[in-house]
């Protein structure tokens, strides 16, 4: 009691409260109080009649906010210029593969050992441009160099 007596002091001479919650979020006054109305602030709810003539004179009482902005014709060519960048990917990725293939056939053919190590960079470097990978340690260090699963 104590405590919530100093807290209404305080308020009385420097308009400053310590407000004080439950557990589960309701403010409260004095927690030592037996007396229900003592401990819990009450806040009358009413719905209050605003008058829309005078609102309107201020204010602009349409929704702007929520309002679309974009029109179907502008999602499409973003659908559209999607697809084609798309495309280009997948154009370049089969590129890319074609190449990958080609140097592994080279590879299989060829014996000597400076070639294996060129071919061998230049085999992780596509993989690496295909996104199986960023560096060399995500690949097997044995002919085809494939990725490693890594878990």
């Amino acid at each position: 009691m104590t405590n919530f007596s100093l807290n209404i002091q305080n308020f009385q001479r420097y308009g400053t409260y310590t407000y004080k919650q439950d557990e589960i979020g309701n403010f409260i006054f004095n927690s030592s109080s037996v007396d229900f109305s003592q401990v819990y602030i009450a806040f009358p709810l009413l719905n209050a009649v605003y008058n829309n003539a005078k609102l309107a004179s201020f204010y602009n009482m349409n929704f702007e906010e929520f309002s679309p902005s974009s029109t179907l014709s502008s999602s499409i060519e973003t659908i559209d210029t999607l697809q084609e960048q798309l495309n280009i990917i997948q154009e370049e990725n089969a590129t890319l593969k074609t190449q990958l293939d080609s140097i592994i056939l080279q590879s299989e053919n060829s014996s000597s050992i400076s070639d294996t190590l060129a071919i061998k960079q230049v085999i992780l470097e596509l993989r690496k441009a295909l996104g199986q990978g960023r560096v060399e340690s995500d690949f097997t260090n044995t002919f085809p160099y494939s990725p490693e699963k890594k878990l």
